[in-house]
Parts: structure tokens; sequence; C-alpha cells
């Protein structure tokens, strides 16, 4: 008997079903990747386990070790820990590649930016943006040895905040209680560890955090304040971003945005910054306040200005001339100058997010996950308060319709310089690197074995 297959018919990355009969028949190959999925996980858990016990300590105790030469020439301290936290940092990218989750890249070209001075800003979806960005940046030599991440305070005490403690990571505190507070050790940290440290890629996520738990309140505030209802993203905090620009960003006679004048349009926006409306979504938190703005702020935002506004703020570098010229602008004398700002779109296949566990146990289904790039010359971020909010706000907005148009078409409709590149790790870099922790830690074991039994 001849039993015809429902083409129509689909399984879930979750489903944990076997075969069970012919309503639901499913190729031998799914059935034996449902019958080894569970034993895998186990696996990789485990290795997960004790890959940190090797590596964590080792990466700890080599920072201790070396502590005189922090002393004697604080620049080569540094440049040993930046190497180690990349190596660090590509045992989690081996994580992610080994279980058959790819990055592909998109967009503009960031080769510019690669060394120099660049704001990151990233849409936060779910626990697997960092990791997978990790992956990404763990095949860009320079990049994991000088970035420092902005991270919720909740992550300095997990199994790596030790290390990111060490490498002089910004934990930042969320609530109104905290969120002047927040701003003002940002700047005292930028100027203490940041720019002490030659760090180049700072890392934020202007949204604040998890798409799942501040789309709602997002929503919220957009219809209060006729602005976009946003279903992708949410509407970014510009707090962060602001103080990094104050710090960082070019000098007003450096700065050709920074002198330009915000449509009268946007004036209105001052009333939300002041929280002179009925919510304001500003920094890291909302306010309830009483009197709602008066003018709206919908035409600071449709489509017609956002599409004004992208011809001239976005550019794309489209030959070596062009790349040359822009490169030469940006040669600033301060050395403390971001150069450039680099806005990255996270978008996962049928917009479903993986997650940590997924990572972790490799339970899902292997997938690629895209990356679309696109980079600013920072004199093009304006300074100014409420012009810099328009630029966020815009930026965001264009975000929601290149993911729309990418979960509805597989494209982000983008003119990309690049075309999708699906990144490739190194196979043979990963053992040395498991090599190298597995070395140390064993002379490490020795070392402390032989000192404990002198000292008893």
């Amino acid at each position: 008997m001849n039993i015809e297959l429902n083409p129509l018919l689909t399984t879930s990355d979750s489903d944990s079903d076997l075969c069970k009969g012919p309503a639901v028949r499913k190729m031998p190959s799914d059935c034996f990747e449902n019958i080894i999925k569970y034993p895998r996980a186990v696996l990789r858990i485990l290795f997960v386990i004790v890959n940190n016990i090797y590596c964590i300590p080792t990466y700890l105790i080599w920072m201790f070790l070396l502590l005189p030469l922090r002393k004697l020439h604080p620049d080569t301290y540094y440049w040993i820990e930046g190497k180690l936290f990349h190596w660090l940092l590509a045992n989690v990218a081996m994580w992610s590649y080994m279980a058959g989750y790819d990055m592909v890249e998109v967009g503009d070209d960031i080769t510019p930016c690669l060394d120099q001075r660049t704001l990151v800003l990233v849409n936060h979806q779910s626990t697997a943006d960092v990791p997978l960005l990790m992956t990404t940046f763990n095949t860009k030599q320079e990049v994991l040895p000088n970035i420092m991440w902005i991270m919720d305070k909740v992550f300095m005490y997990t199994n790596f905040g030790i290390v990111s403690i060490i490498h002089k990571d910004f934990f930042i505190g969320s609530g109104p209680r905290h969120r002047e507070k927040a701003l003002v050790e940002l700047r005292e940290h930028i100027e203490k560890a940041y720019i002490p440290r030659k760090r180049e890629w700072m890392v934020l996520f202007p949204e604040g955090g998890f798409l799942r738990k501040r789309r709602e309140a997002s929503q919220r505030f957009a219809n209060k304040n006729n602005l976009p209802v946003l279903h992708h993203v949410t509407l970014p905090r510009n707090g962060a971003m602001k103080t990094i620009i104050d710090v960082l960003g070019p000098g007003q006679d450096e700065d050709p945005a920074a002198s330009t004048t915000p449509p009268q349009s946007m004036k209105d926006i001052n009333k939300v910054i002041n929280g002179d409306s009925d919510e304001f979504y500003i920094d890291n938190e909302y306010s309830n306040q009483q009197t709602p703005p008066t003018t709206p702020l919908r035409n600071a935002y449709n489509a017609n200005n956002n599409h004004n506004n992208n011809k001239t703020v976005q550019r794309i570098i489209s030959d070596d001339e062009n790349l040359k010229e822009k490169i030469g602008e940006a040669e600033i004398s301060s050395k403390k100058t971001l150069k450039y700002v680099l806005d990255i779109t996270i978008a996962y296949p049928d917009g479903k997010p993986l997650d940590l566990p997924n990572i972790v146990t490799g339970m899902r289904r292997s997938c690629q996950t895209h990356l679309l790039y696109r980079l600013y010359r920072c004199s093009e971020v304006p300074r100014e308060d409420e012009a810099l909010t328009k630029w966020l706000y815009d930026r965001f907005i264009e975000k929601e319709e290149l993911l729309d148009n990418f979960y509805n078409t597989g494209s982000f409709a983008y003119p990309s310089e690049v075309q999708p590149t699906v990144v490739h790790q190194d196979l043979l870099r990963f053992f040395l690197i498991h090599l190298f922790f597995i070395t140390s830690s064993y002379l490490h074991f020795q070392m402390i074995t032989m000192l404990s039994n002198q000292l008893l």
C-alpha cells in the first residue's frame, strides 16, 4: 500500500514526537534526528560545563600571574588580556557553530571600522543575540580583543561575570532609581577604562531589553504619542547613546551634523524628553506624567520624511576613491573620538529567535541567522538631544521595515555592498585554543599542587 505524504505537513523545531503513524509520517532521517537529539544535547551540556571549568579559571590565573606586568608595562598586559578574552569568546562561538547555527552577513562593507573606534547598535531579541554576535566577531581578528560590551547588571552574577569585570565591560543598572546613576557611571567608565585600555568597539542594545519584554510598553507609548507602532523592534532609549556621543563624539567644529537645526516638527520631542507627556520613553525606564503632548509627532516619522532623512544620513561607500576620501575625513586628531556608528539588525529565521539553551543543547534544527550592517560616520550622528533622539528613532523605524520585508520575502531589500556571506570558522584554530586552555589548566594544577605540598 502506498502512503502519500502531505507536503504541507511540517514539524516544529521543538517537536519531540517520534514517528507515530501514517497521519504524521516522517522521513527516516527525521526519525533518526529525533532519536539522537536528546543524547546529543546531554553530551553538549556536559561539554559546555567542562569547557567553562578549564577555560575560565585558566584566564583568571593567567591574569593574576601577570599582574606585575600591569605595573611595568600596562599596554602589554592589556594586549595579552585582550587575546585571552578573544580566545574565551571563541569557545562560545564554537558552541553555536558546531550546532549548525550559521551567521550570514549582508549590507555595508564594515572593513573601514574594524580597527577604528566604533559604537555598535543592535536590536535585542533573545539570550542568543550576544553569543551569535561573538560567533560573527570571532572571525575578525582585532574586534573581540578590543571590544567593550554594555550589558544588564544581572550578567555580573553569571559564570562569565568575573571575566567581564576584569575585561572592563560595563554593567548598567535598570529601573528608575538607577537611571541617572547608571549614566554617570557609564561616563566615568568610558574615561577610566575604555579610553585608557585603548578599546575600539563598544556594543550597545538601545532597546534596553528583550523584544518580548519591551514590545507591549513600547507600543503603548507609541499609541499615546502618535508614533509608529513597531512589532519586530521597540522604540529605542537614548540615554546611554547620548552619554557615549557626549564623551567620544567629534567636537562641534568637526561635526557638521551638530550644527544642523532639527526640523520644526521635531521640537515637540523635547516635551517627551522632559517628561511633559503622559509617558516618556527615554534613557532606561518609563515615567508617568499628567499632561499629554499637544502636538502629534507622527509627521516627524511619516514615510516621506524618513525617506528624505535617510538620504542625508545614510551613505554607502561604493568605490575605492570614495572610500579613501571618507577614511581620510575620519582621521580626527583626538585619539579618543568615535569614528563610526555600526547599526546591526539581527534577523532570525521566520522571526523565531534562538536562545541560549538552544545554543548549549543544539536542540533546534540547523538554521541561518542574518546580520544586516549599516555603517555611518560618527560625524553624521547629531549631538543635540532632539536631533539625536530623532536619528535613533529613525534607525529603529527602518529596522522595522527591513525586518518586515525579510520575514515576508527572505530579503532585506537593502542596497547591499556585500552579498550574503556565511561566516566560516577555523576548526584548526578552535583545536589550538582548546589545547592552550587544557595545557594551561594542567600546568596551573601542577603549580597549585606543588605550592600546597610546600606549605603543608
